[in-house]
């Protein structure tokens, strides 16, 4: 059995007003300036289409992602797997003409969710902080639901209270991340638990170690 380090965000025993309070100013900023620019478009679960998925998925490999390109580890054969098992949730941002400018892909296990990056075409949605419309609505969509902790996910980087603890030693390489942890996690990193991902191949559980 593999284990991996979660990069948690708590989404249990809240409303999304009382998550967005608990941000640091930059992420109530974001998410204003990111539902500002995106009124034009709905958010929502989707049934799954595996064309879609298999169309993202090359665009988001054709693109720069922090200054190179960047290859999947699997290809939408297992994304369509995953679905075919049942812990596959698929989100997406569209227009009212349902034109789709963006998808989210993630992997639902009893109370945790394991996400994917969101997928959009860089170029045209620049403007749009689309990556961050997504992940807060992702967030916002699993509030109030039976899942506890949405997972961004960190590697191999011991449990979720050593990656706290030691936020400024990997601050740079998953910046955009700590941007949708709350204030109060990030004061005060001994507070929280040693959560750690048991990987196999029945899929993923949150555990402490």
């Amino acid at each position: 059995m593999q284990t991996e380090t979660p990069f948690l965000v708590n989404v249990s025993n809240k409303s999304f007003s009382d998550y967005i309070s608990s941000l640091a100013k930059t992420g109530k900023k974001n998410h204003r300036y990111a539902e500002k620019h995106n009124e034009d478009l709905t958010y929502g679960l989707i049934t799954y289409n595996e064309e879609i998925v298999r169309f993202f998925m090359g665009l988001w490999q054709q693109q720069l992602i922090r200054g190179q390109k960047r290859n999947w580890g699997f290809g939408p054969e297992y994304v369509s797997y995953m679905n075919h098992k049942g812990c596959l949730d698929l989100f997406a941002a569209y227009r009212d003409d349902s034109t789709v400018l963006s998808i989210h892909f993630v992997e639902r296990y009893e109370n945790y969710v394991y996400c994917h990056p969101p997928l959009y075409d860089k170029e045209t949605t620049n403007k749009r902080y689309m990556a961050k419309y997504m992940w807060f609505n992702l967030i916002k969509y699993y509030i109030d639901t039976p899942i506890d902790f949405i997972d961004f996910g960190a590697g191999n980087r011991g449990t979720w209270k050593d990656l706290v603890m030691n936020r400024e030693k990997y601050y740079e390489k998953m910046k955009y991340k700590w941007l949708y942890v709350p204030q109060h996690v990030k004061d005060n990193p001994e507070d929280e638990l040693d959560y750690i991902v048991e990987k196999n191949e029945q899929g993923r559980k949150l555990v402490l170690r």
